[in-house]
């Protein structure tokens, strides 16, 4: 059973008899329920390479979905794509996609060169659409070759670490353990706190275990760039923007009354 597995039922198969079929939640928010796992592997195994072909897809398709799945992407922008993304707003938008579909279309290279991203601009000027539509992307092209991709606020992570000063089952080095472990992090919201040096300290940590272990972070925040530097210090903006890492500005004004 995995974590997107909604329900089981006992179903007969006309071959192989009865068997456990699971409900599994799509990233796409429709849902599908699992075929008979003998009838799967003598598909695998078969003579005919159509029907071994058809069968590999599906097994692909059930691990992507997966993978997405545990990205963490919100259900509001699980349907952000690439694609999807529109620049008929301001004449800057275009310029912003391009340089977020070479990151997505590059992410081999960054992911052996710890290149990460910062993307930042007022709010409501799709900033998470485009980090979630890289994580999409990244997981979708990359998942089958063991690519990680997770999105996670700046105040989650703040939280996850202050959770465990009340626990004995937990501790902090755990939860930086947890967010060194993707091969990419989008980190959103970040500037939306109160800036206290703790919470300074605890992204610290978060971006410079990534940095050390040439782990790609795309950093998201509504602040400008002197602003975000003021309020998580130029260490982790110098990290950030090490071996290429890219500053994207969104330009205009908030479009989301416009969607």
């Amino acid at each position: 059973m995995t974590k997107n597995t909604l329900k089981t039922r006992n179903v007969n198969c006309e071959v192989h008899g009865g068997y456990e079929s699971d409900l599994l939640e799509q990233f796409d928010g429709t849902s599908i329920w699992t075929g008979c796992p003998k009838c799967a592997f003598d598909d695998r195994c078969s003579d005919d390479p159509e029907v071994r072909a058809a069968a590999k897809s599906r097994l692909e398709s059930q691990a992507i979905n997966e993978a997405l799945m545990d990205s963490g992407i919100p259900p509001r922008f699980r349907p952000a794509t690439l694609a999807n993304y529109r620049t008929d707003f301001s004449p800057d938008q275009p310029a912003v996609l391009a340089r977020c579909q070479v990151y997505a279309d590059d992410f081999v290279t960054n992911w052996n060169q710890g290149r990460s991203m910062l993307l930042l601009g007022t709010m409501g000027t799709g900033k998470t659409h485009l980090g979630c539509a890289i994580i999409q992307q990244v997981l979708r092209n990359e998942a089958m070759a063991g690519a990680i991709a997770r999105y996670i606020t700046a105040s989650e992570v703040i939280m996850r670490v202050k959770e465990t000063f009340d626990r004995k089952d937990i501790g902090e080095s755990q939860v930086y353990a947890q967010l060194h472990q993707p091969d990419l992090l989008v980190i959103d919201e970040v500037g939306a706190q109160h800036g206290s040096d703790f919470e300074r300290q605890v992204l610290f940590e978060v971006i410079n275990g990534r940095y050390s272990a040439l782990l790609p972070t795309i950093l998201i925040s509504n602040l400008n760039l002197a602003e975000i530097r003021r309020f998580i210090g130029d260490r982790v903006i110098d990290r950030l923007c090490d071996a290429g890492g890219e500053v994207v500005l969104f330009r205009w004004p908030s479009v989301r009354g416009d969607v």
